[in-house]
């Protein structure tokens, strides 16, 4: 499961600075075309963010001529106050942390603390957006520093009242430039990203850079587009990089640091919703929220299973005498999802029989057979039987979501048809639902391989082999893709690719 994490550092404006009202404790949930937001802001500054986010979004769409409809597969943001409330979603982050954002199997979603704020505005959120967006619209093999250095050049963009203005400089980074030695462009371009924390923050500065002197000039601009073909289509770096920009990297660095020291300007735009504005609903969430939202979204967003128990626990206590509905299902999706399967038949077969065609509790009754096969081998095969057919229900209720198909697959895995063209094609439609969930694309692109179909498989594994925030996956991915392009089927008893722990990535 990726996660990017952000930090607080001394000296360094990191933070998210968002909207909020501190006598409103009230949890609402604000639908956009792109984004989900739960905040517990008063209902005109939720608005008011998420029109932001918006406006965000359209920059992002008109920096890249992306004319795509909007994804079925909406963001979910949680703006939470304080770093408690954060480790009420991830018990084991520290203490530091202002916020993350996670993409795996069990879902998508960014958190952020509301009540940091050290002048960073919204930069963290939208370096993270901006990965989001690129696998959603963009998928393919980047190069490790332009995937950083892009959303380092378009998260400072600042939103005002009527207007938009993007390519300013970030004072973290430049600090940077400005007091540290820096890598050699050597380094950065054609060596894989640095592990220290030092090296990390400067390799980030530089990428910005180079990003920026690349995009700020239309000649640069379409030298950097056939770079980016050229090594995406398997042309040595170094081999692509003379050979279209003709110079060597010190002819680069020269060029570069007087670009920094006097040629550096950005621009303003009018903002979308200044001249429409987007649709938003609000609902305001019951009660019970005040104690479950954050252990739901826990669940949601797949915690650890050490961390899940500790979460069903809590959500037990808390909804302990509660007989809100709300509570109830949250009960029901923390027994399903971690607890006791008995518990959670108890508690979705009054909530189904209420609501026969909901989506999410056709698909927790799937899981809470799933859940029963991978703890029992004794039963697995008649359990994971069970959840095909409640998976299937759901599907019919609810195409797009992605959790449903990528759990219908696992529950195939103990067929010996698994690899067959129906179980592919799961996949790959949980995958195009999802794309910033790596662990699909890898399954898929397993059976793929397996398949013998070559040209989807390498499709699929361009942007992983290239994913600066999983270097063991993306070194998986990589070799996957080697034998994609030599055309060398797997068998189906090659054990997988070992996941990469939780947290590998982090930021």
């Amino acid at each position: 499961m990726p996660v990017g994490v952000w930090r607080r550092r001394a000296g360094a404006a990191l933070a998210l600075a968002l909207l909020a009202s501190p006598a409103s404790a009230t949890w609402r949930r604000a639908e956009s075309p792109n984004f989900i937001v739960y905040s517990q802001s008063a209902e005109p500054e939720l608005r008011q963010e998420v029109a932001r986010l918006e406006d965000y979004n359209d920059f992002l769409r008109l920096l890249t001529g992306v004319g795509d409809p909007p994804p079925p597969t909406r963001l979910k943001v949680y703006i939470v106050r304080g770093r408690g409330a954060l480790r009420t979603v991830r018990p084991a982050l520290r203490s530091d942390v202002a916020g993350f954002y996670t993409a795996g199997e069990a879902g998508i979603a960014a958190f952020a603390d509301e009540k940091v704020s050290l002048g960073g505005g919204d930069e963290v959120l939208f370096h993270e957006i901006a990965h989001h967006f690129m696998l959603q619209y963009r998928p393919t093999a980047y190069p490790p520093w332009y995937v950083e250095g892009f959303a380092e050049f378009v998260m400072t963009t600042k939103i005002k009242d009527e207007e938009i203005e993007f390519a300013q400089a970030s004072a973290n980074r430049v600090a940077w430039l400005t007091h540290a030695q820096w890598l050699t462009w050597d380094q950065v371009l054609f060596e894989p990203p640095p592990r220290s924390s030092a090296d990390t923050a400067l390799y980030y500065a530089q990428s910005w850079l180079l990003v920026h002197y690349l995009l700020r000039d239309p000649a640069r601009k379409a030298l950097l587009v056939a770079y980016l073909g050229a090594t995406a289509r398997g042309e040595a770096p170094r081999t692509a990089y003379k050979r279209i920009f003709g110079k060597d990297t010190r002819a680069l660095d020269r060029d570069i640091r007087n670009y920094a020291a006097r040629q550096m300007t950005y621009s303003r735009l009018r903002r979308a919703s200044a001249i429409k504005a987007p649709p938003i609903t609000v609902a305001t969430l019951p009660p019970s929220a005040d104690d479950l939202l954050l252990l739901e979204a826990g669940l949601d967003t797949g915690a650890r299973p050490e961390d899940a128990l500790r979460i069903v626990e809590r959500v037990r206590a808390a909804a302990a005498g509660k007989t809100d509905d709300y509570s109830r299902r949250v009960l029901a999706k923390a027994e399903a999802l971690a607890g006791d399967g008995a518990a959670a038949d108890r508690l979705l077969d009054p909530l189904l029989a209420a609501a026969p065609r909901d989506a999410e509790l056709l698909y927790l009754e799937g899981m809470r057979h799933l859940v029963a096969a991978r703890r029992d081998p004794a039963v697995a095969a008649r359990e994971r039987k069970l959840a095909q057919g409640w998976f299937a229900k759901a599907h019919g209720v609810d195409q797009d979501r992605f959790q449903t198909l990528v759990r219908y697959a696992e529950s195939l895995s103990g067929d010996p048809r698994f690899a067959s063209e129906n179980t592919a094609n799961i996949l790959l439609l949980a995958h195009k639902l999802a794309p910033q969930v790596s662990d699909i694309g890898m399954k898929a692109a397993r059976i793929l391989l397996i398949r013998g179909e070559f040209d989807e498989a390498e499709r699929i594994l361009l942007p992983l082999a290239s994913n600066p925030h999983q270097p063991d996956l993306a070194a998986a991915a990589l070799a996957m893709l080697q034998r994609a392009r030599a055309r060398q089927a797997l068998s189906p008893d090659e054990p997988e690719a070992a996941a990469p722990p939780a947290g590998s990535g982090s930021r």
